[in-house]
């Protein structure tokens, strides 16, 4: 049963596999990556490259989305890449743009020249795009008298743009002023752009299209209209207008004074109440009441004097003003009320002028392809140019990891502390950036960018990769070049710390192990003068409260005896460390005594040099990238050998000679040091031998005879003495 199966699997089954994968392997495009700083990626070499980009799957990209700020790049060719103009590039976008070019021309080994010019022969005139296209080289070519042309390149179709931009009519549907030679038409166009605004054409003059002149004419037919209801609602006639005005100005104030408040019974002693107009009123409302008695209340009670007014007088004199009020409400064209009624109705009588800006606007528009084919032109002309280094800038890192090249994010140099840095990112928000690049675990300065001469200042993010970190500090100044060659005063704002070198690291236990010492040394000797002045302080307030002292004795002998053998020990003492370190490897070969110095200071470094190492491993620019609002698909990490042409100190010219400095100290300092150590070890070894050099202390020093033991028995060597006395005898 087992073999039956295996026989119908091999005879029905593996076939259809095999042709399946075969099948696929033919379909499927081979690509080729490269290795750099342990970065894997995507290469591209070739027009095929390009043309199968489609295919390759987007997890491998380096980058899914950036940002069009901040960046060293052509802004014309970003703008045409930002298709959806949101101010980011994804992946969509970047292979629309490269399935453009793929459908105009032969093949995209042209791209890998990165020139802006393309040969006539490359665009593939077997497709409508192609055909389009070449059509459009063409004309271009023919309009600069250059018919005969193979190539043409980025200044033809610029120039000729900005040719056509310039025309009265260039295909954005907007007109000016200019793009009619009849007066009245051009003044009833400057009309419009003053009553509804303007919209910026091509040329870049004030202009207007088909909403604003649309909303123009409809406006101004509004607001006739409600002019015209206006008669209508006008109650006392051209008087209407500043009774109204009278009558809002008091309408709240005696609304409340006929409006009873709400605590009070049904019945009110006064039913009937009046509020006076002209006696007894309040002198910050006395004007206006008198003008609403004149202007407003006599007029619509038909009285020639109105001193006071009931509730019910005011209830009419609303009534009969309230449908001049609604008329207010209803307003219609405010926005072309100012170039008044009379122009108004000139401009819309009959409907001639407005025929006539609108066959202007559709004169523009039947342009509109040849702005488009211009377009295409420039559109395949700048990526020509530049896709490809974009391509290597997103697709893959190319651009990083070649010294020759430069990254689009690179925004300029910063020359600091003797070094020049060349990873600059554009930061917006310092303590944003911050909270995302320190995840990169790279040496960063933010530094605050200046230029006086102009009032301009922004902000950078610099990269340390090399050298050492110890003279970086916040307020330090620094140079600044952007891509552009200007100069810009830089004061560092911010340090986050990082090892940068495996040889800072290196010294790193050292200078440690050197400001322990130090600090100690320092406590020591401030503890001890501390005491000194301490004790003075008290030997002079015991000298003044104490009587007159008596006569100096004479100096005693064994006191200063004492005091110098003290100074020979602690002399000595100091001396028997150094002696005894030479004993120990006074007798070992110096082979061993090397390696033993070798093997203490990998003791002290190495542990620091191997941590430091991991670090500089772990580095990732990619978290910088991301900070900068870059959405980076893989690590971005970086060698130490790519790690110092980020970052270049300073180096001598070849064949500089350095003059010898005539203020140094010429080694006396060392010469010293030297003598003292040597003094030091030559104490060490007397002490241990109980030899003293000093004369002055050479009893202190020899060593004492032993007493003799209390005893009546004679000593064992009188015996021996007196035998050669006998012997003389």
């Amino acid at each position: 049963m087992f073999l039956r199966s295996v026989l119908w699997y091999n005879t029905h089954i593996l076939p259809i596999s095999v042709a399946t994968l075969n099948k696929k392997e033919d379909v499927m495009y081979k690509w080729k990556f490269f290795k750099s700083a342990r970065c894997v990626q995507v290469k591209l070499e070739t027009g095929a490259d390009l043309a199968a980009l489609d295919e390759l799957d987007e997890k491998l990209w380096t980058v899914v989305s950036a940002s069009t700020e901040g960046l060293r790049f052509d802004p014309a060719t970003l703008k045409l890449l930002d298709a959806d103009g949101d101010g980011r590039i994804r992946v969509p976008e970047v292979r629309a743009a490269v399935a453009w070019m793929k459908a105009r021309f032969k093949n995209l080994d042209f791209l890998f020249a990165r020139k802006d010019e393309i040969a006539l022969a490359d665009v593939d005139d077997t497709t409508d795009e192609g055909k389009a296209l070449l059509a459009s080289f063409k004309s271009i070519l023919s309009r600069a008298g250059r018919a005969e042309a193979t190539s043409i390149t980025l200044a033809d179709a610029t120039g000729t743009t900005d040719i056509f931009n310039g025309q009265p009519f260039n295909g954005d549907g907007v007109v000016t002023p200019k793009s009619t030679s009849e007066a009245a038409i051009s003044d009833a166009l400057a009309t419009i752009i003053a009553a509804e605004g303007a919209v910026a054409d091509r040329s870049g003059l004030d202009g207007v299209d088909q909403a604003k002149a649309d909303a123009f004419f409809a406006d101004a037919k509004a607001y006739l209209a409600w002019v015209a209801d206006g008669q209508k609602a006008a109650v006392l006639g051209d008087k209407t207008a500043a009774a109204y005005a009278a009558f809002t100005a008091v309408q709240e104030t005696v609304d409340a004074y006929f409006t009873p408040p709400e605590d009070l019974p049904l019945v009110a002693e006064d039913p009937t109440p009046s509020l006076p107009l002209t006696a007894g009123v309040n002198p910050l409302w006395l004007e206006k009441f008198r003008t609403f008695a004149t202007v407003a209340a006599a007029p619509v009670l038909g009285a020639s004097d109105v001193t006071e007014v009931t509730r019910d007088e005011w209830g009419a004199i609303k009534a009969k003003l309230a449908p001049y009020g609604a008329w207010l409400a209803a307003k219609a064209g405010a926005a072309v009320e100012s170039v008044g009624e009379a122009a108004l109705a000139a401009l819309v009588k009959d409907g001639k002028v407005q025929a006539k800006v609108n066959d202007l606007l559709k004169m523009d528009l039947a342009l509109a392809d040849e702005y488009a084919r211009l377009v295409d032109c420039e559109r395949a002309l700048r990526y020509a140019r530049n896709l490809t280094d974009w391509l290597c800038n997103y697709v893959n890192q190319a651009n990083l990891y070649d010294p020759s090249r430069e990254s689009a994010f690179h925004t300029g140099r910063l020359v600091i502390d003797g070094r020049e840095c060349l990873l600059c990112f554009t930061v917006a928000d310092e303590a944003a950036h911050a909270a995302l690049a320190e995840k990169s675990k790279c040496c960063l300065l933010y530094v605050k960018l200046a230029r006086k001469a102009t009032g301009e200042a922004r902000e950078i993010c610099a990269v340390i990769t090399a050298g050492s970190t110890t003279a970086l500090y916040a307020g330090r100044n620094g140079l600044f070049y952007d891509c552009d060659g200007k100069d810009w005063d830089a004061v560092v704002s911010k340090v986050v710390e990082a090892q940068v070198s495996l040889k800072e690291a290196f010294w790193a236990p050292w200078a440690k192990i050197a400001g322990t010492i130090s600090e100690q040394c320092k406590k020591f000797l401030s503890s001890k003068q501390d005491a000194a002045v301490a004790k003075v302080g008290t030997s002079v307030t015991a000298a003044a409260a104490a009587p007159a002292p008596a006569a100096p004795a004479a100096p005693n002998g064994a006191a200063l005896a004492s005091s110098v053998a003290a100074l020979g020990v602690g002399v000595g003492m100091a001396g028997a460390a150094c002696a005894g370190l030479v004993g120990l490897v006074a007798g070992l070969p110096i082979w061993k005594v090397l390696a033993g110095v070798v093997a203490i200071i990998l003791l002290v470094s190495l542990p620091s040099v191997i941590l430091a190492w991991f670090k500089l491993r772990a580095r990732d620019l990619g978290a910088i990238l991301n900070a900068c609002g870059w959405a980076v698909n893989r690590p971005l990490s970086f060698s130490l050998g790519l790690a110092r042409t980020f970052t270049r100190p300073a180096a001598m010219p070849m064949g500089a000679a350095v003059a010898r400095d005539p203020y140094a100290s010429h080694g006396v300092l060392k010469i010293v040091l030297v003598l003292l150590l040597l003094a030091a070890a030559a104490a060490g070894v007397c002490w241990k031998l109980g030899i003293c050099p000093l004369s002055c202390c050479k009893s202190l020093c020899s060593p004492k005879p032993a007493a003799a033991p209390v005893d009546s028995a004679p000593a064992p060597a009188a015996a021996p003495a007196a035998a050669p006395a006998e012997a003389a005898k």
